[in-house]
Formats: C-alpha cells, sequence, structure tokens
C-alpha cells in the first residue's frame, strides 16, 4: 500500500483531510502532520490515517518519518516561514513532493521531484475562465501550457457553418465539439455550427491565433481561408486588357480588404509589362516564374505555398479550370464587365441551403467594402421567413443596417440582369456547369453561371454529396 505524508498546516488542509477520509479509505496510507488541534477536530477516525501533532519547525522530531518510503510528500502550509522552513528541510529527499503555494512572491528549487499548486495562479485563471471572450484552456490536463483550447462559436465567426477540416491548415486538430450540452465526436467532414464549442488541440501560440481569428467579427476577410490576396497572370495566354482588368481589381481589393498580402504571380513572363511597377510597394509581392508555363500548375502549386484567402481571375479563366478552382476550396473573385470600382451593392440570391452558411462573409465583405446588401428571393412562393430572420439577427450582431429584401415574381435571374453596379455573392458548392444546361435544367446553386456580367465572389461550402462521399 503506497504511504503519503501530509504537513497539514492550513485551515484547508482539513478540508483535504476529510475528503481523503470520506472517499479514499483503501487507496493509501496517509499519514499527516499537524500543529493545531482544529485539524484533527471531528475527523472520523479510520484505520488508514495516522495523526501526529509536531510542531513543524521540529525537524529532528520529524526527520524519522522522512526515512519511510513514501509515494509522496504534500506540503500544505499557509504560514510562508514555515513552509520555506520544512521544504527548504525535506527537499533532498528523493520522493515527489507536492508544495501548495499561497504566496505570490516565493522562490522554490526547479527541481524534478517537486510539483506545485500555485493557488493565486489557479484562483486567476478560474475567475478569467468566467469572463466573456477569454480563451478557456485545459491548465489541469496534458502539459497545462495551454495546448488545450475549448471555444465557442459565434453566430456571427467566420468559421460557423465550415468543416473541421478547416483547422488543418493550422496543424490544429478538433478532439470533439459540445453542441446543446451534448458531446458530439467528429469526423473530417464534421459540419461546425454556431453555438457550438469546440475542443481544439494544438501549438499554444497557433491556438492564441485561432481564438482570435474565431472570435473576429466583421472585418477580417479573407480570414480563416487565408491571409493573402493572390493573382495568377498568364502573360502569353492573356489579352493586355484582360491583365490590365485583373490587376485594377487586384489592387483595389487589396486596398479595400484586411489582407496581409497581394501575391502577383506571373507566368509565362514579358519584359515589356508595367506590372513589375508594383514592385515599390511594400505589401504587394510579384514573383515570376520562368519555369511553369502552365496556368493549372502554378495554380495548384502556389495553393499548397502560399497563404491564399482569396484567388482573382476572370470568367475565361475559371470555366477552364473550373474543377481546379473548385478543389482549392478557397474564395474565388471572378471579374466582370463592369469595374468592381463602380460597384454599388452587393447581391445574394436567397436560397435557405447555402446563404446561412456563408451569411457572415456577406457581411463582412459588405462591412469592408462599405456595401449594402441585397436579398434576392429565388422563390416568390416561399416566404423565407427563418432565414430572413437568421440574416437579420446576424446583421444586427454586426451593428449592420445596409441591408434590402427583395420579392418579386419575376425569376431572380432576369430581375438581377437589369441591376447595374453591383456584385453578386453566391456559395461555390459545386464545380460550374455548361452555361446551356443550365438554361435547360436550371438549378439554383449554379445561378452564378448565367450571370458573368457581373463581378463575383464564390465562397467555397462543402456540399452534401461530399460530406457522403
Amino acid at each position: 500500500m503506497n504511504k503519503i505524508l501530509i504537513f497539514a498546516g492550513a485551515r484547508e488542509s482539513k478540508l483535504l483531510i476529510e475528503k481523503i477520509s470520506e472517499n479514499y479509505l483503501n487507496l493509501a496510507e496517509f499519514h499527516i502532520l499537524y500543529e493545531k488541534d482544529e485539524i484533527k477536530d471531528s475527523i472520523k477516525e479510520k484505520e488508514n490515517l495516522f495523526f501526529y501533532k509536531i510542531n513543524f519547525y521540529a525537524y529532528d522530531i520529524y526527520k524519522k518519518f522522512l526515512k519511510d518510503d513514501f509515494a509522496k510528500i504534500i506540503i500544505f502550509i499557509k504560514n510562508k516561514k514555515e513552509a520555506e522552513f520544512v521544504l527548504k528541510k525535506i527537499k533532498s529527499t528523493q520522493t515527489p513532493i507536492l508544495f501548495v503555494k499561497f504566496w505570490l512572491k516565493f522562490e522554490i528549487p526547479q527541481q524534478n521531484n517537486i510539483e506545485i499548486i500555485d493557488t493565486p495562479e489557479i484562483i486567476t485563471n478560474k475567475i478569467i475562465d468566467f469572463l466573456p471572450g477569454v480563451p478557456l484552456y485545459a491548465r489541469d490536463i496534458g502539459l497545462g501550457i495551454g495546448e488545450i483550447l475549448e471555444v465557442e462559436i459565434p453566430p456571427h465567426s467566420p468559421f460557423a457553418y465550415k468543416s473541421v477540416s478547416i483547422f488543418d491548415r493550422y496543424n490544429i486538430k478538433v478532439g470533439a465539439i459540445y453542441r446543446n450540452n451534448e458531446l458530439k465526436l467528429v469526423s473530417k467532414n464534421t459540419l461546425i455550427l454556431p453555438n457550438d464549442k469546440l475542443l481544439l488541440i494544438g501549438d499554444p501560440t497557433r491556438l492564441k491565433e485561432i481564438f482570435n481569428q474565431i472570435k473576429s467579427n466583421v472585418g477580417a476577410f479573407p480570414q480563416p481561408y487565408g491571409q493573402n490576396i493572390y493573382l495568377l497572370l498568364d502573360m502569353k495566354n492573356m489579352e493586355k486588357e484582360e491583365i490590365s482588368k485583373l490587376l485594377k481589381s487586384a489592387i483595389f481589393l487589396h486596398r479595400k480588404l484586411k489582407n496581409k498580402k497581394l501575391i502577383i504571380k506571373v507566368i509565362n513572363p514579358s519584359t515589356t509589362s508595367k506590372i513589375y511597377k508594383l514592385f515599390k510597394f511594400s505589401n504587394i509581392d510579384i514573383e515570376t516564374d520562368y519555369f511553369t508555363d502552365s496556368y493549372k500548375k502554378a495554380l495548384l502549386t502556389d495553393s499548397e505555398k502560399l497563404n491564399i484567402g482569396l484567388i482573382i481571375t476572370n470568367s475565361h479563366f475559371f470555366y477552364k479550370f473550373k474543377h481546379t478552382f473548385f478543389n482549392l476550396k478557397k474564395p474565388i473573385f471572378k471579374a466582370g464587365e463592369e469595374s468592381v470600382k463602380k460597384c454599388e451593392s452587393l447581391s445574394v440570391i436567397l436560397n435557405d441551403k447555402y446563404v446561412i452558411r456563408i451569411a457572415s462573409v456577406i457581411f463582412d465583405l459588405s462591412y469592408q467594402l462599405g456595401l449594402k446588401v441585397k436579398f434576392f428571393n429565388a422563390d416568390p412562393e416561399e416566404s423565407h421567413d427563418e432565414i430572413i430572420k437568421y440574416l437579420r439577427t446576424l446583421a444586427k450582431s454586426f451593428n449592420f443596417t445596409k441591408l434590402e429584401f427583395i420579392n418579386s415574381k419575376e425569376n431572380p435571374i432576369a430581375l438581377l440582369r437589369k441591376e447595374n453596379n453591383t456584385c453578386l455573392i453566391e456559395a461555390f458548392s459545386k464545380p460550374p456547369v455548361n452555361i446551356i444546361k443550365q438554361i435547360l435544367f436550371p438549378k439554383i446553386e449554379y445561378s452564378y453561371v448565367m450571370l458573368d456580367k457581373f463581378n463575383q465572389f464564390l465562397i467555397p461550402i462543402k456540399d452534401d454529396y461530399e460530406s457522403n462521399s
């Protein structure tokens, strides 16, 4: 049977002894050294509890106890000088020591056999855990250095309605989700919902960064997809007008959105290009690749090594490499016929299946671009009361009033085509279909295919068929 020695020199130590007496009868022998009678008073006698009334300064009396084969020594003394004396006398023993520290300033030897319960630290951390908007770390399991974090997903979080695999890019794992007071084990396709509590495991520094991103309000996009805006220019296969238009769109969005850098990748370079004048800007990187002549290959390579949050392209290259763009799972800005600078509003076709899942991005873009949002009812026979209520609530949480809901019996595609100076935001849930197929067999999730004249933000989400595949 294990033997444990306890220096019980605090009123709180009596509570410890009571719990031992009530719950740990057969686990070990407990030898308790105490000075004041109140420690022993009212404690029920147990055959494995042994009490010794000894002054803690009387080392010569209790040093004989140290010769016994104790599994652990606990120093639970509230008088600072007494605690310091006892620790000094017994620190040389090979027995593991658990020291309860009650004071902010107290030097404890750095020894492998000494563990510390830092009372001020524990109390402070516990109070902090109850404060809103503060990371909740697991301190009493694992390494206890912040490698396990619990965080609640706000309704407006950019991580809401994403799969847990989104954390893979941060080298963070989701251990479990607590949803509606129930534990939910996760797979790589598990969807994160607003108000979920996530148990995250990873590097403490990364967890702090991800906590701030999860809790971020509007003004974070292109996070959480990445930090940089990316434009790939193929000088050989793009007309000068195309290049100019894409550059203007990229620079405009770079100035408006909260991105770290605008990365312009040039393949099949031309020495006559005026693009290199942009080198003077510190937050614009121009990378010239003299060895890669394939647009697709460059796109795939850079998506792996660069922290891309938004890719800029045009309709021609988007449809030519539609499956590649879809598989990257990155937001796409597809330049339309009009200049993005002339955009006066953002347009969204209401869809119960997808709009909620990209709602945080919609309001984020609206906020950063300073544009109102128009929601078009795609089904006049359906009131969409629930989704509209959700969108209004979300807008209120952002303190955002620039939104309009438009109902019409007219086909929303035809209605939108009459609009000017607007940017379309759509969920990118499936690879785009041929325009003829969309005309013959129209589906709301492919509506953007019919609206190429507009600048479009296509926001990736996982559709049901992906989750089940």
